[in-house]
């Protein structure tokens, strides 16, 4: 039987072709994403002309650098119309729902449940944790499985997904760091984090006995002038080849932007890295022109955040909470605006006097903005690592904003988390310990 065709888009984005299917997965083509925070390493061959030949789209999850919808909206409405999205039957159907709008067929995906597009090609989604989700294929005799940022970092929860996927010819994961690992002078801490994604890849090359590892879903550069210090110590493609060579039992496949590759055939991996090492250390400008948020507006924004929480939450429960300093209140130091400033969700926020030093967290105004007006984005905050730790308890501020993160994914607090909690209970050393606490310190 023929093979599957994988052509590499960027980043995360590949298309899988077999026969009359032309499946792609988080495509992002293109601008920048997270607040103006990360950039492509290298330029996307694709054209929004070429979703002419798609004839189906997965979404992984929705953070932008994923789910992006300027590349959506730029499709021409009559190619809307002929591709089919495929996403996660969520409980708030938000993406589902703006897909539709924009004249796209939708299949909200059961969890674990077989879906075939055409004879010999089949894909099954799995939520993971919090928001993101795995994909398995089917095509042909050949399986493959796209990890893309869901964190299987150990062997239990690599070992609980073997079940429902078994061994698997072709593996897709990321393979570097990609949220706020320590300030600018915490070198060894990013050091460390990078041996982890490492190991994270030997973790799951060993369990889903992959013959083959597509490293992928970190093609990018930390690209504002807040972040710019994050790019010291990623990983770079060749060491991952490297370590894929000779610490796994995987052969490496690594594909730049446009590549093709014959699932099972050889590959010449040097001249997709060469030009990965070209790109990235090229000169580029960070962006640097964050607006200011002057305290009033920031107060509007703060009140209407705190209305949405207190309207879909139980609202005496999460008085309690802060009565017992669990969501204790925050020492936020705005530094565009020289101004220090508290925030919980029972008082909002408020001008202080503290100093800098006594702060949980070093922001600056837009930062903060951004937080409250959406709900991903304290989220979107961790990722493009806009903030530095100071000498407080970082952890105090983004707890604040875990029930609105959980309102984002459709849950309410407390009983959406207890359902979520009791379906994910094989995973709750990763729900406790990497998503929620991550790097952060815990008081």
């Amino acid at each position: 039987m023929t093979p599957p065709v994988i052509t590499f888009v960027n980043h995360a984005s590949v298309i899988f072709s077999h026969e009359k299917i032309n499946l792609i997965t988080d495509p992002w083509l293109f601008g920048s994403v997270f607040n103006n925070s990360w950039d492509l390493i290298s330029e996307s061959k694709m054209k929004i002309s070429d979703f002419d030949n798609i004839t189906h789209i997965w979404f992984s999850h929705e953070h932008p650098d994923h789910f992006y919808p300027p590349v959506l909206s730029s499709i021409p409405e009559d190619t809307r119309k002929k591709i089919t999205v495929l996403f996660q039957n969520t409980l708030d159907h938000r993406v589902a729902i703006k897909c539709r709008k924009l004249g796209f067929s939708v299949i909200e995906m059961k969890h674990n449940q077989f879906y075939e597009l055409a004879n010999n090609f089949q894909v099954k989604c799995r939520p993971y944790l919090l928001y993101d989700s795995l994909l398995y294929l089917k095509i042909g005799n050949k399986t493959i499985l796209n990890l893309n940022d869901c964190g299987v970092d150990s062997l239990r929860q690599a070992e609980y997904i073997h079940k429902i996927t078994g061994d698997v010819d072709l593996l897709l994961t990321q393979f570097s760091y990609a949220a706020h690992i320590g300030d600018p002078d915490d070198v060894e801490l990013r050091k460390i984090a990078s041996k982890e994604k490492l190991m994270r890849i030997k973790i799951q090359s060993n369990i889903f006995n992959s013959k083959y590892v597509i490293p992928f879903a970190s093609f990018i550069r930390f690209s504002h002038e807040d972040n710019i210090y994050m790019n010291d110590e990623v990983n770079k493609i060749g060491t991952v080849e490297e370590f894929i060579k000779h610490e796994t039992n995987s052969i490496p496949i690594i594909l730049y932007p446009g590549d093709k590759w014959i699932l099972g055939e050889n590959n010449e991996n040097i001249k997709a890295i060469k030009l990965y090492e070209k790109d990235f250390t090229q000169n580029f400008e960070p962006f640097k022109n964050s607006p200011r948020i002057e305290f009033q507006e920031l107060q509007n924004y703060s009140n209407i955040y705190i209305k949405k929480i207190k309207n879909m939450n139980n609202w005496g429960l999460i008085k309690f909470f802060h009565s017992i300093s669990f969501l204790k209140t925050a020492k936020i130091y705005l530094k565009d605006l020289d101004l220090s400033i508290t925030f919980d969700l029972v008082h909002g926020i408020n001008k202080s006097e503290f100093s800098k030093n006594e702060s949980d967290i070093i922001i600056d105004s837009d930062s903060l903005a951004f937080a409250f007006k959406f709900d991903y984005g304290a989220d979107t905050l961790l990722a493009n690592a806009r903030f530095h730790k100071s000498g407080g308890r970082t952890m105090i501020f983004f707890r604040q904003f875990m029930i609105g993160t959980l309102n984002n994914n459709g849950r309410t607090f407390p009983f959406g988390i207890i359902g979520f909690l009791l379906r994910e209970r094989s995973m709750w050393k990763s729900l406790f310990i990497e998503a929620i606490l991550g790097n952060y310190d815990f008081e």
